[in-house]
């Protein structure tokens, strides 16, 4: 059974869920509630740890790509804003006014899901449980890696409801996906780079040579400045990973090696629970997950009928 093939169409099912339906949702919330252009930094945190005191470098533990001073300047604008507060030593907490508008933001969403019928409710709780199993054997594997993302997504959906919502697959698949972004992390930050740095790395991986400005352009939404992202193309000539040549970077083969030595060791890792189920129930797992990936794909068809897909 190909465990590539079920979790790529696990994935577009979940995207299909949170990008047609729980974002907008919440994007037409937040506006509502005037929030400002940056607010899905704060809200993320605040969704992760609740009413916990958290610092830049803890949620960087779940979100490494960035840069810490720009975090730390958009949780400044946040305190600024009255949705966190802090004490000074750059810990911060949720207001009131903060935890309200996460709380909303999430809300939004799982009413627009909630209210699908994919499939038949047996099958999609057949699907779930099946999940349940593979995101709890996850949750109960030894360290290394660590539990980071795939804990916090827990205790949220724990707090609000959510692996009651489509019969657990949004919960579970979600789990699962935090699983794998720990894998990720904790694979490629074994070679002692920084996020933004590996992050340059994988969008080189991605395509032909490409000018710096160009690249700087395409990764600056995190608000990796110029500056740094100079320094991270110097680091991967450097280890023999990229190359420069009339003013171009690309690529080297033994970066593409690298990439793809932490690309095996991710689905080593994050495969490893999967064996909780055997031959017969992978072959269902793999039939209910296209069950659902088509019944929204006709569904997301039907709300939008001039959609290519």
């Amino acid at each position: 059974m190909n465990l590539n093939s079920i979790w790529s169409v696990l994935e577009e099912s979940s995207e299909i869920l949170f990008d047609g339906y729980a974002y907008p949702a919440a994007d037409v919330a937040a506006q509502e509630l005037s929030l400002p252009p940056d607010h899905y930094n704060w809200v993320t945190a605040l969704w992760l740890f609740d009413t916990q005191s958290f610092t830049v470098a803890q949620y960087m533990r779940c979100f490494p790509y960035g840069l810490a001073q720009a975090n730390a300047e958009r949780f400044a604008s946040a305190v600024q804003g009255g949705y966190l507060a802090s004490d000074g030593d750059g810990t911060y907490r949720a207001t009131e006014s903060g935890s309200a508008a996460a709380t909303r933001l999430i809300q939004a969403g799982e009413e627009v899901m909630v209210a699908l019928t994919p499939m038949p409710k047996a099958s999609l709780r057949a699907l779930g449980n099946l999940l349940a199993r593979i995101s709890d054997a996850a949750l109960h594997l030894p360290e290394p890696p660590a539990h980071v993302l795939i804990k916090a997504k827990r205790d949220l959906y724990q707090r609000t409801g959510t692996f009651a919502m489509l019969e657990g697959f949004v919960a579970h698949c979600a789990l699962l996906e935090g699983r794998r972004d720990d894998c990720y992390i904790a694979t490629w930050k074994a070679h002692g780079v920084e996020g933004h740095a590996w992050e340059t790395l994988d969008f080189l991986s991605h395509g032909d040579a490409v000018t710096f400005d160009d690249l700087h352009k395409k990764l600056s939404r995190r608000g990796v400045t110029e500056e740094v992202h100079a320094g991270d193309v110097k680091e991967l000539v450097r280890r023999g990973w990229a190359e420069e040549g009339s003013g171009v970077y690309q690529i080297t083969p033994k970066g593409k090696q690298v990439r793809a030595e932490v690309e095996a060791e991710t689905e080593r890792l994050f495969f490893a629970p999967w064996a909780c189920l055997n031959e017969s129930e992978l072959e269902e797992l793999s039939s209910l997950a296209s069950q659902l990936r088509d019944g929204l794909r006709n569904l997301d068809n039907m709300d939008n009928p001039g959609s290519i897909k």
